[in-house]
């Protein structure tokens, strides 16, 4: 099951915010936002099972099984901080399901749910997704994780190892059905890449449905891989917008 990884240990700190990984990878995805982030948020990502430095280990595909870990390893009845969510590409359904589980078992919610480049699973731009995910092969897992070294290529076995984690995840999320709950109190924040070939920023909107409070969509320059990139502008709106979710 998940680990909690603290990216930067900050008692004082006002808020807690949980970066759940997108698929494939692992805590190191966000690693550098600890030197991103304001002294007033401490930051903590997850371990997860088949991911990252635990690529050896058997992956978990049931996704509410991994949210109900999540929510659990989330829900700190000692500490009284309000605290944020945020998840990246299939890491967004993981955490959307893992802010449901926290209602339904803790009955309470993130501050703010952050969701970033992934259609919601209620709609049919979801199930679009995961189709091309499947047909498309090598061309559309560059899509989701950038470009692989040539050499890499060359290598079957090597492929196999790192393609493994993603395949995974796109299990879980092939398994994945949506059932109507009430709409999610939490604040709303929804990012994306203005030229994400996967999650065009249109598709971004259906999340709007899942929640009380509707949001615009804030895009930024790049694919899909745009945090990777773009990680000092993502930090500084999702810091914006988790202190206007507290305020």
């Amino acid at each position: 099951m998940p680990t909690l990884v603290c990216l930067a240990h900050r008692p004082g700190a006002a808020v807690r915010l949980y970066c759940v990984p997108p698929g494939g990878a692992g805590p190191e995805f966000y690693q550098p936002w600890a030197g991103l982030l304001p002294e007033t948020i401490e930051p903590y990502t997850f371990a997860l099972p088949g991911r990252g430095t635990r690529r050896d280990e058997p992956s978990v595909t049931d996704l509410h099984a991994l949210a109900a870990a999540l929510a659990s390893l989330t829900d700190n009845a000692a500490d009284s901080r309000p605290f944020a969510l945020f998840g990246h590409s299939l890491g967004a359904l993981l955490t959307y399901e893992t802010a449901r589980r926290l209602r339904r078992t803790a009955r309470r919610e993130p501050a703010l749910v952050a969701l970033s480049a992934l259609p919601a699973p209620h709609q049919r731009d979801f199930e679009r997704l995961l189709a091309t995910l499947v047909t498309s092969g090598l061309d559309r897992v560059t899509d989701l994780v950038g470009p692989l070294p040539a050499e890499l290529l060359e290598d079957p076995l090597t492929v196999t190892r790192v393609c493994t984690p993603h395949l995974a995840d796109l299990v879980l999320a092939l398994h994945h059905r949506h059932h109507d709950e009430p709409p999610l109190q939490a604040s709303l924040a929804l990012y994306g890449g203005d030229a994400d070939p996967l999650v065009p920023p249109g598709c971004l909107e259906g999340w709007n449905d899942l929640f009380a409070t509707p949001t615009t969509p804030h895009l930024f320059a790049g694919c899909h891989t745009y945090p990777l990139d773009q990680a000092s502008a993502l930090v500084h709106q999702l810091n914006k917008d988790l202190q206007t979710a507290i305020r």
